[in-house]
């Protein structure tokens, strides 16, 4: 009880000291527009002080009053109450940056794939999640867990963060190299033109698809209207480590866009000639952004002599799944980085360095102050109607999604926009709205001129697992082989599907179509289709109740691979089935959470409302409310 009392004694001892310690600076500019914090570690400030008063001040050059809030912060949450008060004034907040030794959340259960954790920034910026504190990092005192608790299923940010965070691995250099960085930022000139783009994509990024790397250039062409049209301008190079480092060293290249697999080992042999000029650099790269290491390959880019302002780098593994880039072309425009990166945003994915620098403005719009000012539908409304791609996805990512006729415009803007930017953008936005509309979106989607639409327009119909859909998903497999990533995306979605119905649209399309040997192709998908496949066996033996539990365990890995929709009803049996181990119903009810898209999601909802009634552990029960969720119903 004493060594209780002691504990608590300490703690309440280190929160007072925290607050005694919290020092705010109110801006030294006077202007109604939203603000800026700067929230920095009493130590860094104490190193830093006079190069952070430089920063605030060419921030404010640029009409954004710019607050300093600096202290000891023991948790994370001792960072949001300050941030949170600063929003809530009439003046409010757009973003902030973290310089130093700031907290880092890292958030354990973000979903039902990732059980590792993932240090995340949308605890400090958005503030429709909701988290439960699990405690720090034995090794790390900066380090502090979370578990996600009931939250909606999107993000939402209220504001934009970045952080200038130097790794811990060399800390000895911190405060030299933060110093230094702050001093490039404040010198930099916010009127250069965005007009030289390189971009470096791995090969087997986009599945060895050639036409998958060519359709990415066609759309960097949308996204950045102002390039010369000169050699040089807008370069695709191939994934080689001494083009890609000569590269970085070129003065004139503004934005460069590195993708891969994994890390590749040249990712610091920038580093060893100490300069990368690229003003912002997009990192498409696993974990290049994990700031919660001792050390991460997102800070090299930014602490060295050359011009390099900013990356984008995600804190854990990233996603091909998407197009994380839809709102670049904002930046053509003068867009400031934080608000770009709010547009595309995901758990892990993270700026580093100045979240207000932007390239010059080059428009009439005054989209800054429009994307920090409260929602005007009928001023997106009319943005929509401008003959500008980059104008139209931000005005269609920024109308009200709660309006009736919301899938409608979206729709209408998937069939007849000329703009392949523009239709993909309709097709995400599509997604969140989940409905009829969505799935005609992707059933037209699947022979969409832009591989990037068609590849994601399969996986999608994988996800809705509608039959409507397997015809389209037919045709396109048998009459589109020239895309490959296509292909494979297609293929994988017809497994998901009832084979029976499977073979026969095949076998449809074939003999509609004017393929040599045909009648051959369609004797091999029938004896193809006359054998169990993989999903079915595991099936067999995930409901097999004789075998072993760590054997019907093993079933899952594949059957988590796919969106077996055909097998929604086995799995809600299983779960309610209280005789079954807790162990297999928790792993079941995870994978039944990622059926968001799913035709049979109100079935799942339904399912998990009423094992919720019933007596059930609390580890289920948590597991159900995840899964309830990630499918975006909120239980009282």
């Amino acid at each position: 009880m004493y060594k209780h009392f002691l504990s608590l004694l300490a703690f309440f001892c280190t929160l007072l000291s925290s607050y005694a310690q919290l020092k705010i600076e109110k801006p030294t500019l006077t202007s109604t527009n939203k603000a800026f914090a700067i929230v920095i570690d009493e130590e860094s400030y104490l190193h830093t002080k006079d190069a952070v008063k430089v920063y605030q001040k060419a921030v404010e050059s640029d009409g954004t009053p710019t607050y300093i809030i600096s202290g000891t912060f023991a948790r994370p949450d001792d960072v949001k109450k300050e941030i949170l008060k600063l929003y809530k004034t009439k003046q409010s907040l757009e973003g902030v940056v973290f310089i130093g030794d700031i907290p880092i959340p890292v958030i354990l259960n973000n979903s039902h794939r990732n059980q590792s954790g993932i240090a995340s920034d949308r605890f400090y910026d958005d503030f429709s999640l909701n988290f439960e504190y699990v405690k720090q990092d034995d090794n790390q005192k900066l380090v502090h867990f979370y578990n996600l608790a009931i939250s909606p299923s999107r993000l939402y940010p209220s504001i934009y963060s970045a952080r200038i965070y130097y790794p811990k691995l060399r800390k000895e250099e911190t405060y030299e190299a933060l110093n230094s960085y702050l001093a490039k930022v404040s010198r930099m000139r916010r009127d250069n033109i965005l007009d030289h783009v390189v971009t470096s994509t791995e090969a087997k990024f986009y599945s060895g698809c050639p036409i998958a790397l060519k359709d990415e250039l066609k759309a960097y062409k949308e996204y950045f209207p102002f390039l010369k049209k000169q050699v040089g301008d807008l370069k695709q190079l191939d994934f080689d480590a001494n083009l890609i480092a000569n590269e970085m060293y070129r003065k004139e290249v503004d934005l460069f866009f590195l993708r891969a697999d994994s890390t590749p080992a040249f990712t610091h042999s920038a580093i060893n000639r100490q300069i990368t000029q690229p003003q912002y650099i997009f990192l498409d790269i696993d974990s290049a952004g994990a700031f919660n290491h001792f050390d991460y390959t997102a800070a090299n880019y930014i602490f060295n002599s050359g011009n390099t302002i900013a990356t984008w780098a995600n804190s854990g593994s990233i996603s091909k799944e998407g197009w994380s880039i839809n709102a670049i072309g904002l930046l053509s425009y003068g867009v400031r980085l934080g608000h770009v990166h709010n547009l595309n945003l995901a758990l892990g994915t993270h700026l580093f360095g100045d979240p207000t620098s932007h390239f010059r403005t080059l428009d009439t719009e005054k989209l800054n102050e429009k994307i920090a000012s409260e929602n005007n539908n009928t001023y997106w409304t009319n943005l929509i109607k401008k003959n500008n791609p980059t104008y139209q996805n931000l005005a269609l990512s920024k109308l009200d999604s709660k309006g009736s006729d919301f899938s409608k415009t979206l729709l209408s803007e998937f069939n007849n926009s000329p703009y392949r930017t523009v239709r993909l953008q309709a097709l995400y936005l599509l997604a969140a709205c989940n409905n009829d509309d969505f799935a005609t979106a992707v059933s037209k989607g699947l022979t969409d001129e832009y591989e990037m639409i068609a590849q994601q327009s399969a996986n999608y119909a994988a996800k809705i697992g509608d039959t409507s859909l397997i015809a389209p998903l037919a045709y396109v497999s048998i009459n589109d082989k020239s895309r490959l990533r296509v292909q494979q995306t297609v293929n994988k979605a017809l497994d998901v599907f009832d084979k029976r119905l499977v073979e026969a649209s095949l076998t449809q399309a074939l003999r509609s179509s004017n393929r040599i040997g045909k009648e051959e192709e369609i004797t091999a998908i029938r004896s193809s289709f006359s054998q169990k496949n993989a999903s079915e066996l595991a099936l067999e033996k995930l409901l097999d109740k004789a075998a072993p539990t760590v054997e019907r365990l093993a079933q899952l890995n594949l059957l988590r691979s796919g969106n077996y929709h055909e097998h929604i009803r086995s799995y809600l049996a299983l779960i309610a089935d209280k005789n079954e181990t807790i162990e297999l119903r928790v792993a079941l009810t995870g994978i039944i959470g990622d059926f968001i898209y799913s035709r049979e999601r109100n079935n799942i909802i339904l399912n998990c409302q009423a094992i919720l009634k019933t007596k059930i552990p609390k580890e289920l029960k948590n597991e159900i409310g995840r899964t309830l969720m990630t499918l975006g119903y909120i239980y009282p």
